[in-house]
């Protein structure tokens, strides 16, 4: 069970995603959290952000436009697919019972979201890991205006997209000496992309109860 566990750890890693995949299992990687709900676990902040730190390098031997460009286009793609999955199988998901892959906490929680940031949630959501992957099925599933979500979701998909990669990249032209550390970083941003979803159960929770 130990080294299964390490296995997945290592599976989800975003440095050895990029490495062994280069541009095409990075867009993969993005589409699949972005419009598939049972891989929500996926690492895409981190993935974004060490993107930006490897553009240019052999690994990842692309432009940067070109790299935020079709990153933001995978996202895009991804988020529609979601609304119509939401759209056509989302009353059938609602009735099976939790698993791993879905729990209906997880859309009660996007809906709740939703409801307090109306569509600005399509933009802000993108930073929140397991609201970006369920946010567009719940939107589906309540039959939201689909060229409106189709428009947010464009702006969505370029601020996420732009905002990371360009961190990352603008970090490594700033301070090269940084990608030594890489390991340490990638730990750093899964801990700081931990705590918006930590926040969002917290505030679901409390919301729940009372």
């Amino acid at each position: 069970m130990h080294e299964f566990l390490l296995s997945i750890l290592e599976f989800l890693s975003p440095e050895l995603i990029i490495n062994r995949g280069g541009l095409i299992l990075l867009l993969a990687i993005i589409f699949t959290e972005n419009g598939v709900f049972f891989c929500f676990f996926l690492p895409g902040d981190s993935l974004l952000f060490l993107a930006g730190m490897l553009c240019g390098l052999p690994v990842l031997d692309v432009s940067i436009y070109i790299l935020v460009s079709s990153i933001a286009l995978a996202a895009f793609l991804g988020y529609a697919l979601s609304y119509f999955v939401g759209l056509k199988l989302g009353k059938w998901l609602l009735s099976r019972p939790d698993s791993f892959f879905f729990k209906s906490k997880y859309l009660n929680m996007a809906a709740s979201y939703f409801e307090k940031q109306q569509h600005g949630a399509i933009i802000i959501g993108r930073f929140i890991p397991v609201i970006r992957t369920f946010l567009p099925l719940c939107l589906g599933l309540i039959k939201s205006d689909f060229r409106i979500f189709m428009v947010y979701n464009l702006v969505g998909a370029l601020v996420w997209t732009s905002s990371l990669v360009m961190a990352g990249y603008f970090l490594k032209i700033i301070f090269p000496d940084l990608m030594h550390y890489i390991e340490w970083i990638i730990v750093v941003l899964i801990a700081v992309t931990s705590i918006p979803i930590i926040r969002q159960f917290s505030k679901f929770k409390r919301e729940k109860v009372s």
